[in-house]
């Protein structure tokens, strides 16, 4: 594939609780590609994308959009 990747994520995991919502993500999206997420109710679709976009914060590996790595600073 080629073009720059402007959405990186590496071993992301997010819990709620006991509830393991994100195990491993591992995703890279590049420039002018188009991704669709889906899946059931529950399967985390809307929290990766809330993780990326920093309305919450994973617990657990890296998430680099656009160059900038988001962590606890972010």
């Amino acid at each position: 594939m080629t073009g720059n990747a402007v959405i990186e994520l590496e071993g992301v995991n997010e819990w709620f609780g006991d509830f393991h919502v994100l195990e491993d993500i591992d995703l890279t999206i590049r420039e002018r590609e188009r991704v669709v997420v889906c899946g059931p109710s529950g399967s985390g679709r809307s929290t990766v994308i809330r993780c990326i976009n920093r309305l919450e914060e994973h617990q657990e590996g890296r998430i680099v959009v656009d160059g900038q790595e988001l962590d606890d600073d972010t």
